[in-house]
C-alpha cells in the first residue's frame, strides 16, 4: 500500500476530499431542520386568508353558489 500511496501523491488529498463531501451530504440529507417550515412567525403568508375586497358602496357577494350561465 505505501508503494502505491509513494507512486500516486495526490490519493491522500483526494480520498480525504470525498470523505468530506461525503459528510457534508449526508448533513445535509439527514438534517434536524430538513422540512421545517420556514414561515413560522416572520411574516409568511398564510393559506386560509381569504382576500379583503374593495366594493363600491350599494356592492356585496352574492350568497348562492355559483350558477352557470349559458351565452345564447
Amino acid at each position: 500500500m505505501l508503494e502505491y500511496i509513494i507512486s500516486h501523491p495526490l490519493y491522500i488529498p483526494f480520498t480525504i476530499f470525498n470523505g468530506f463531501i461525503i459528510y457534508k451530504l449526508i448533513k445535509t440529507v439527514l438534517g434536524k431542520d430538513k422540512g421545517k417550515n420556514d414561515d413560522d412567525g416572520d411574516g409568511g403568508i398564510f393559506a386560509n386568508d381569504d382576500p379583503k375586497l374593495d366594493l363600491p358602496p350599494g356592492v356585496t357577494l352574492s350568497d348562492s353558489p355559483k350558477e352557470s350561465v349559458l351565452n345564447d
